[in-house]
């Protein structure tokens, strides 16, 4: 078993789902002696478009070698009204196959950020507590995923021997990760000169054009 953070409050959050399992708990203890997740993880510029564009690589990565399409990648500038820049995965809706491909995709992202952060000497406490609470939204997937294929919640008890609980998904996430990782770099490393990565583009970078 390992332990997880509640944390009380629900930032990036809307209202009704502040204490939702997949938004309120982390493996990092919470950091508070920051205004928010933009100071804590204190990067510059050029490292927050790489870490975004590694979070959705990630993703991105996972989902084509299960078999499946992506229509795009886009990374977003920092703007006036946007702090950090963003990335997103414009993914083939009519994708189907086992849950475990889409649970797995869904973790990807924070489990490829963090082994960024290690690999690159980047690492804190801090950043990353950040990656996961960023990972709010494909933790509620994960757990529509369950909820539609099992009829059970997505469960943080820690428990590594439990195939509902995240802590096992996220173990299965990080060693479905290793064969690909190489590629998930490629492709960050592209999208964050790029901006704009069409399916196609994706595809052949990382070897899955058919």
């Amino acid at each position: 078993m390992s332990r997880w953070f509640a944390n009380p409050d629900a930032i990036a959050a809307p209202d009704d789902v502040e204490w939702a399992p997949w938004v309120r708990y982390t493996r990092m203890p919470p950091v508070y002696d920051a205004p928010g997740t933009k100071e804590v993880a204190a990067y510059t510029p050029e490292e927050q478009a790489l870490n975004s564009a590694v979070h959705e690589s990630g993703h991105a990565v996972l989902y084509m070698a299960a078999g499946h399409r992506i229509n795009s990648i886009t990374l977003d500038p920092a703007d006036g009204l946007q702090r950090e820049a963003q990335a997103s995965v414009d993914y083939d809706p009519g994708a189907t196959g086992p849950w475990l491909d889409f649970v797995l995709k869904d973790a990807a992202g924070e489990r490829a950020e963090t082994r960024w952060l290690h690999e690159t000497g980047r690492w804190t406490p801090g950043r990353a507590w950040v990656a996961e609470r960023h990972a709010w939204h494909d933790r509620k997937h994960a757990d529509e995923v369950m909820r539609t294929c099992h009829g059970r919640e997505l469960t943080f008890n820690g428990d590594h021997g439990d195939w509902g609980d995240y802590a096992w998904i996220m173990d299965r996430t990080d060693e479905a990760l290793d064969p690909v990782w190489d590629q998930v770099l490629t492709l960050a490393h592209y999208v964050a000169e790029h901006r704009q990565v069409t399916g196609e583009e994706a595809a052949q970078i990382t070897g899955f054009a058919r």
